[in-house]
């Protein structure tokens, strides 16, 4: 086996002609007089001839050195890199006038290396033209909406050899791959600071990875690529078979993995400055390094806020993702110091989301002074610009100033006797949905089914009262519910439309569920009065039907793949309790 010095000789010879010993030093930051001991040696050898040059045992021992292929992770969906990650994957982002992935590709194929394989998950056709293109692999890992980084190495893990692994994200300024590795190594970077994201790495005076930290401080980090030698791929990929489907290793990432087995997995440090390897956490880190990066990018999202806010792209600005949200995604923005929110709806809303009827809410909101925050929606794809609210405390049911606030929201809505012309029936609304989950889950549905005959009878004892139908919100819980300073705004009026107002009633006791003996103080807020026992048993009723809805539509999100299974639990328990209530005010009626 070659030294490391004499590998890196060999190497420089390979890849330039007529190297004298001070460009060898140079290149290599070996020391002239090292250079000229390890020349020596490799004269003993025959693997240089007197002129510094390969001989065909030189090229025949370093080519057990030459990179195979690498292979580029892109199967992630980047949910911090808004907006940009709403229309297309990270690695297709425009940095500098090129695309993040194809100048990855380039500087591999500049380095040698003609073998590259692109791991796909969301969005992946947005990949395809790149095989045609770059002549690439593409492989797809089926998992990555459930599974870390570890599952793109698995799907990828026959290609394993002497591999370069990379993240489809990263920015070279400069090509730092090489044709040829001397031993397996991650690259790295100085942090100052504590970071509880970033993997802190301890080597041996050599540099081999002895321990890893996370949380760490002050520390090298992992940052950009590694390379796996065959050895290590050998024994990473039996390793990795190994963990792949044991409980609790989905969220692993394949550092991780490899972190939990130094003494088996040998691999080095190579360090670089900050300088050397860039990776955009958001889109505001990308500005500060391509100011002209939204220009560069035709986002279907920036041409909607220019043209509803009458501004230019270059003045979008302090984009950050806000978390709340089940079905829709959504950022806040900056524009002339003016803070805004834009909501993008997801595609598991279509079918069961009526924009129209939502759009139509929103202005009579307005207009009622219930949300202020409201400037445009579109009404076929769902998208709506927002005033931001800043948020001085957040709404607790418990606090009676908020309830209070709330209740008069509600009777200035309920007194209006506006209506919108289209019903939100939830009893038909959650029948609609069992028919789509027939087609996803038919074991599943028939559950559902059998439930749904005991709340049929609470349904029709709902419609024999003829309570008024008119708009209402039908969605009141806290993160619709924003208090800024004496100012409640109710938002989100996604399914609004013309119900009995006991559906948005119910929420006064329901969302907080108090003991049952509480309901009455509850509902004595909105009446300024205690309820009637019909007042009370139809409300509660309608808290019944709400839920089965609600849990019905968690079923359904599950089975698209938007997992809900907290809310699904949470939300079958109130269905029963209230349909249990419903039955016993029912019988004392």
């Amino acid at each position: 086996m070659l030294t490391e010095n004499q590998f890196e000789v060999l190497y420089l010879l390979n890849k330039e002609a007529n190297l004298s010993q001070r460009d060898i030093a140079k290149k290599s930051g070996i020391s002239l007089g090292l250079v000229n001991k390890v020349l020596k040696e490799l004269r003993l050898l025959d693997m240089v001839d007197s002129d510094n040059r390969l001989t065909s045992i030189g090229a025949e021992k370093l080519s057990e050195y030459k990179v195979d292929n690498a292979i580029i992770l892109a199967a992630g969906m980047s949910t911090r890199f808004v907006p940009l990650s709403y229309e297309f994957p990270k690695g297709l982002t425009v940095v500098k006038g090129e695309v993040l992935i194809e100048r990855q590709i380039r500087q591999l194929h500049e380095a040698g290396i003609k073998e590259v394989v692109v791991v796909v998950g969301h969005m992946l056709e947005k990949f395809f033209y790149l095989k045609d293109k770059y002549d690439i692999k593409l492989i797809v890992n089926n998992d990555y909406k459930i599974k870390n980084t570890h599952s793109s190495i698995f799907a990828a893990r026959d290609f394993l050899k002497n591999t370069y692994i990379c993240c489809s994200d990263n920015y070279y300024p400069e090509n730092l791959f090489r044709s040829h590795e001397y031993h397996a190594m991650y690259c790295a970077q100085f942090l100052d600071g504590e970071s509880r994201t970033e993997r802190g790495l301890i080597t041996d005076k050599n540099g081999l990875i002895i321990a890893t930290q996370k949380p760490c401080r002050d520390a090298w980090t992992m940052q950009g690529h590694a390379y796996f030698n065959r050895t290590f791929s050998i024994t990473f990929k039996n390793i990795l078979e190994d963990y792949y489907n044991k409980p609790g290793t989905d969220n692993l990432y394949w550092e991780g993995i490899y972190a939990e087995n130094l003494d088996s997995l040998k691999m080095y440090m190579v360090k670089y400055t900050a300088n050397d390897i860039l990776e955009f956490d958001s889109v505001e880190n990308l500005r500060q390094f391509d100011p002209d990066y939204i220009v560069h990018n035709d986002l279907k999202i920036v041409k909607n806020i220019c043209n509803v806010l009458n501004t230019t792209p270059e003045k979008i600005r302090d984009i950050n993702p806000i978390p709340q949200g089940m079905t829709n995604k959504s950022f806040s923005f900056t524009v002339d110091g003016q803070k805004y929110v834009y909501r993008n709806p997801c595609n598991n809303t279509i079918g069961y989301i009526d924009r129209k009827r939502e759009k139509f809410a929103l202005n009579i909101a307005k207009e009622l002074g219930l949300d202020n925050s409201y400037i445009y929606e579109d009404e076929v794809s769902g998208w709506k610009i927002s005033h931001y609210i800043e948020v001085s405390e957040p709404f607790k049911f418990g606090n009676q100033r908020h309830m209070n606030l709330l209740c008069k929201h509600l009777r200035s809505l309920h007194n209006s006797g506006i209506k919108c012309n289209s019903e939100f029936d939830y009893f038909v609304e959650a029948d609609k949905l069992i028919e789509r989950l027939k087609i996803l889950d038919i074991n599943t549905s028939e559950d559902i089914v059998a439930i749904r005959e005991r709340v049929k009878k609470v349904n029709d004892n709902l419609s024999a009262d003829c309570w008024p139908v008119q708009l209402s919100h039908n969605d009141i819980y806290e993160p619709n519910l924003l208090i800024s300073g004496d100012q409640l705004n109710i938002i989100d009026w996604e399914y609004a439309g013309d119900t009995d107002i006991g559906y948005d009633l119910c929420k006064l006791f329901a969302v907080e569920d108090l003991p049952l003996e509480k309901i009455d103080d509850s509902l004595s807020v909105y009446y300024n009065r205690k309820p009637t026992h019909s007042e009370k048993k139809h409300i509660v009723g309608c808290a019944a039907v709400n839920y089965y809805y609600w849990y019905v539509w968690a079923v359904y999100q599950s089975r698209s793949g938007n997992e809900c299974s907290d809310c699904q639990f949470l939300w079958y328990n109130k269905m029963n309790k209230y349909l249990d209530e419903t039955f016993r005010l029912m019988q004392k009626e």
